[in-house]
Parts: C-alpha cells; sequence; structure tokens
C-alpha cells in the first residue's frame, strides 16, 4: 500500500495532527468571519484613509490572503503588509493599523505597534493573547482574542477572516461582493472529496503533487492580481510543514529575470520541479507567459506541473487552491518521514533571540 493512503502510516507520523488542523480550515474560516463581524469597532476607524497589518510569518499570511481577496473593486484605500522592526514614515492619523500577532508575544509586531502609536495612528489587535494583548488592555486598543493553542500558520482562517469581517463592519468593503458562507461550503466540500486523508492518491491532486515534489527542489510561480499571496502560502507551508526548500517567483515580472536562468546547473536541472498556480481570473496574457515558460522548463529536463483550483467564485477557488497547498505540503512531510508540526529551528530561534 502506498504511504499516503495507509491511514494508520499518516497518524504515526503526523503525530502533530497537521492533517486534522489542515481540514478545520473552513471552520475556522467561518468561526474568523462572524468574529469580525461582530468586533465592537470605534465609529472613528470609519474614515480612515489606508490600512497597515503588522505581522510576521504565520500572523502575516492572513493579511497576504486578504489583500488578494480585497481586489481593486473591493476596496479602494491603500493596504500594506508591513513584516519588519519599523514602519513607514506615512503611517499616522490617517492610518488604521492592525497588530496582528498570533502569540502575542513577536518582538517585530510589538516593535511596529510602539511606533504606530508614537505616530499618532489608530491601533487595532488580533492576538490570542501575549504581551500584544496585555499592552493593547492597558492602552484601551480594540482587541480580538482568537482561540490558543495552534501553530500559528494554522490559525490562518483567523488571521485572514477576522480582519476581513472587521472591514465590513466598518463599512470599508461590501459585504455584498463577499460570498463568504458559500466558499466556505465549497472548501469544506473540496477537502472532504478530494484533498483529505481517506481520498486514495489517485483522486487526490494534493497526494500527487506531494509524490511528484518528494526528493526535488520546488519552483513555485504565482501570478500578480491577488495571487501573490496563496503562493507565498505555499511556500512557507512546504518549508514548515515538509522542512524543504522551495522558491518561488510572481508572473509576470519572473520573465523580465527568471526565464534566464532556466540553464545552470546543467546537473540540476532534473532534480528541480516548477509548479505554476494558475486561474482563470489571471490576466491572459500574464497565463501566456506562463505557458512559454513552462515549455523552457520542460526543454531542460525539470518537471512540470500546473495547479488550477475548482470551485465557483473567485474567493471559492481562492480557498480551495490555499488548502491544496496545505495539504500537499503536510503529505510531502510524511513522505519525508517527518512530523509536520514541529518547528525546531524557529523554537531555537526564539531562545537565541531572549538571551
Amino acid at each position: 500500500m502506498r504511504l499516503l493512503d495507509d491511514l494508520p502510516a499518516l497518524s504515526r507520523i503526523d503525530r502533530g495532527g497537521m492533517l486534522r488542523r489542515a481540514a478545520a480550515l473552513p471552520d475556522q474560516c467561518l468561526d474568523g468571519w462572524r468574529k469580525g463581524l461582530a468586533w465592537d469597532l470605534p465609529a472613528r476607524l470609519r474614515s480612515l484613509e489606508q490600512m497597515a497589518v503588522l505581522g510576521m510569518g504565520g500572523s502575516a499570511i492572513g493579511a497576504d490572503l486578504l489583500q488578494g481577496i480585497l481586489s481593486d473593486e473591493a476596496i479602494s484605500r491603500p493596504f500594506l503588509v508591513n513584516r519588519t522592526y519599523s514602519i513607514p514614515g506615512w503611517i499616522g492619523p490617517k492610518t488604521l493599523v492592525l497588530a496582528c500577532s498570533y502569540s502575542g508575544n513577536t518582538e517585530e509586531t510589538i516593535s511596529g505597534a510602539l511606533q504606530a502609536k508614537k505616530q499618532g495612528a489608530h491601533l487595532i489587535a488580533v492576538t490570542s493573547g501575549g504581551k500584544l494583548a496585555s499592552w493593547a488592555v492597558k492602552h484601551r486598543i480594540p482587541l480580538l482574542r482568537i482561540p490558543q493553542g495552534l501553530p500559528p500558520r494554522s490559525a490562518v482562517g483567523y488571521t485572514t477572516f477576522v480582519p476581513l469581517g472587521a472591514l465590513v463592519r466598518l463599512g470599508w468593503v461590501s459585504r455584498k461582493q463577499l460570498p463568504v458562507e458559500t466558499a466556505c461550503r465549497g472548501l469544506a466540500r473540496e477537502i472532504r472529496v478530494r484533498l483529505s486523508p481517506s481520498v486514495r492518491t489517485a483522486s487526490n491532486p494534493a497526494k500527487q503533487l506531494a509524490d511528484a515534489l518528494v526528493g526535488r527542489l520546488p519552483i513555485l510561480y504565482g501570478a500578480a492580481g491577488g495571487w501573490e499571496g496563496i503562493t507565498y502560502r505555499w511556500r512557507t507551508q512546504i518549508e514548515e510543514n515538509a522542512k524543504s526548500l522551495v522558491f518561488h517567483h510572481i508572473f509576470p515580472e519572473a520573465t523580465h529575470n527568471e526565464i534566464s536562468a532556466w540553464l545552470h546547473p546543467k546537473r540540476l536541472m532534473r532534480r528541480l520541479a516548477a509548479v505554476f498556480l494558475a486561474d482563470r481570473d489571471v490576466h491572459p496574457r500574464t497565463l501566456r507567459r506562463m505557458e512559454f515558460t513552462a515549455r523552457i522548463i520542460r526543454a531542460q529536463g525539470a518537471l512540470v506541473r500546473t495547479v488550477r483550483a475548482n470551485g465557483g467564485s473567485r474567493l471559492e477557488r481562492m480557498l480551495n487552491l490555499t488548502a491544496l497547498g496545505d495539504f500537499a505540503s503536510v503529505y510531502l512531510g510524511i513522505l519525508y518521514k517527518i512530523d509536520p508540526t514541529p518547528v525546531e529551528r524557529v523554537e531555537a530561534l526564539k531562545k537565541f533571540m531572549a538571551k
């Protein structure tokens, strides 16, 4: 029996339960959406002109996905995801700043929040606790607590949909443009029918992709126009769940530089796998550039896979594509016979930085 179709073997390797957490994404998205809609936020936030989200790692990826969901048609205000200790000088009295740290102890996020307060920005916070929660309570900053006990990367439903619901409540985004409940039902069906461990490899695109990637270095290619966050999510999930090196680039930019690189080192080419994340909403000229690049890569002997998500609405397809990457990364980790959940080097770094 194939390893990925051996359910007892999956359980023995996936001791931390990452497959179970991946399957919980639809319920988490809905819970986050409802919490955001119900968040009692000050009316003064409605008239602000721009937004910045402060976060790192798994706590920031939700903001990347949120940017993709909030296309130009959905939100007209400038939107920044800030991943470092400092913040731009333009953040000030006209800016809504969301400090998002799952643990509540992310030092870069806390540093940025302190600066934002000094620059006169209007802050809100999403966290499960920690220093950020205590600081927000002390300074009377609107705070929404999300459930504890998850790896930060497994809280992406909350870090994406709590802010989305909050923006709808503030009137920044129209609820009519967001078929969240329908998309989450579609996501639950996609996981149950196509991605879950009980679906055998022959019918499971996530297992098939993991089989193709094992022993290879994946290169992910996504598209600009809202798909950047999903491509980066795929990268970080493979890194953390499979403990595998992986790189990514975004089209059409990649055709102005990276296509020249698919030549050397020649001995490495057959150990590479290019994965293109495509969708019918991607600009047709960008899709054509992807097609041309795939031809170049195949000619060098590398593996090429093109992935398209199922689903009706753009939001449903985005969620389904995110879930496909999540499951594939866990299955890849299992093929490497490692528990996907622990991130020992990240924890070691935290101890090192605390000295």
